[in-house]
């Protein structure tokens, strides 16, 4: 977890983590042995097909051993292939923070997509009949400025994953419509509101603006409505 405690923000906290199920780790994996199965009989097959052949092919290599040599080299290649298809998916993680979901790729270099629970618009969840079964699925944000696709690719417990992202999205969203409402503006004997409280509460909107909570408009609407109390 250090990389991700790297990742996140002063105050900020991970409500959920998953990775993509075992099944694709396995399925990998597995595809691989049977590969590296394959060559393993095509070697042995040619080195009894060509038994009786020293007619060389490469370099003065006859096939006898010129085949089984590649498809041993062919098999260490699957091989190392298979132990990277593993670090890919041990060190790929998706998470929920009070703050946004984050997804990050990658064994050496990363690749880090993060989508702000307060631009999200909806959320698209696809699973198969095999998906259900073993409880893994494919989960896809919608955000407002569609920039970027986070899509989450067959992911343990999805809907485990889906449930804390609407939560961790609603109790965002509300905790700072609260703010806003509960903001203080005393009132004067004149029957207006003390300055100082209208451009404090102002300048809380124009944050809010800036981090996409309040859209432009919003803001506007707002600071027009605060003013005329003046």
């Amino acid at each position: 977890m250090a990389y991700i405690d790297e990742l996140l923000g002063r105050g900020e906290h991970v409500l959920y983590a998953t990775r993509q199920h075992l099944f694709v780790l396995v399925s990998h994996v597995v595809t691989e042995l049977i590969v590296i199965g394959l060559l393993i009989a095509a070697a042995v097959v040619s080195r009894q097909a060509f038994a009786h052949n020293s007619t060389p092919i490469v370099a003065d290599i006859p096939a006898s051993t010129f085949i089984p040599l590649a498809c041993g080299i062919l098999s260490l290649f699957v091989l190392i292939s298979g132990f990277l298809d593993y670090l890919r998916w041990n060190t790929e993680q998706y998470l929920v923070t009070d703050q946004r979901v984050i997804q990050v790729r990658g064994i050496l270099s990363k690749r880090v997509i993060d989508s702000s629970l307060s631009k999200i618009n909806d959320v698209v969840f696809r699973q198969s009949l095999l998906g259900r079964i073993l409880n893994f699925g494919t989960i896809e944000i919608l955000t407002a400025t569609d920039e970027l696709n986070n899509t989450m690719d067959r992911i343990a417990a999805p809907l485990e994953f889906k449930r804390a992202m609407l939560e961790a999205r609603h109790n965002y969203v509300r905790g700072y419509s609260y703010s806003i409402q509960s903001s203080p503006m005393s009132a004067t004997d004149h029957g207006g509101y003390h300055t100082g409280d209208i451009q404090s509460t102002l300048t809380e909107l124009a944050a809010l603006r800036d981090r996409g909570i309040l859209s432009p408009d919003e803001f506007e609407a707002k600071k027009r409505e605060l003013l005329s109390r003046i």
